[in-house]
């Protein structure tokens, strides 16, 4: 049998609370990893309009901003202003491109944006402003989507060429509009 004397006591104690700490401490592991991220992104610019400073551009649509009622209604070119989402910078491994056109909808109907012009300050009433790919203007891009299916998704083509023609299309909302100026702002 071996007996600890008191000066040894003290040491096999601080020995067994080492091992006992460190079976705890094990429990608890914290593991630290090191990776290299890549992002993959791109920088987008606006092809047509006027730059109004920063990211904003300002569209025109019609003969000096004016379009006639009727042009609106019957869908015409003069209700319309094409433009361009263009991109640069990218890396070369982008293979998918999801664009979400932001803004405020026009109530009860998702893929056109709102006047921001209430009537009482001179705002077009029952008018609102479509955004589409001008090989399928009837078919607008849903307002604030998330999903492949109603948003812009770039074709391979399209990121290959590094731009996607669009058109903005003032549309009737309703069967009664009333003349007036809009104004609109997409994100």
């Amino acid at each position: 049998m071996m007996t600890f004397g008191r000066r040894y006591h003290g040491y096999f104690f601080c020995f067994l609370s080492c091992i006992i700490s460190w079976k705890v401490n094990a429990l608890n592991l914290d593991l630290d990893f090191i990776a290299n991220i890549k992002i993959s992104t791109c920088d987008m610019t606006l092809l047509g309009g006027k730059s109004t400073g920063g990211n904003n551009y300002t569209f025109t649509i019609g003969n000096n901003g004016k379009v006639g009622a009727m042009d609106i209604i019957n869908h015409l070119d003069s209700a319309s202003t094409d433009f361009s989402i263009g991109i640069v910078n990218c890396a070369p491994e982008i293979s998918k491109i999801n664009v979400s056109i932001g803004g405020a909808a026009v109530s009860g109907m998702t893929t056109a944006l709102v006047n921001s012009l209430a009537g009482s300050d001179g705002g077009a009433k029952n008018i609102g402003l479509t955004i589409a790919r001008q090989t399928a203007p009837d078919t607008p891009f849903t307002i604030n989507s998330t999903a492949d299916d109603g948003g812009l998704v770039w074709t391979q083509d399209e990121i290959h060429s590094g731009t996607v023609p669009l058109i903005a299309r003032l549309i009737s909302t309703s069967d009664k509009i009333s003349a007036g100026n809009f104004s609109t702002i997409a994100t």
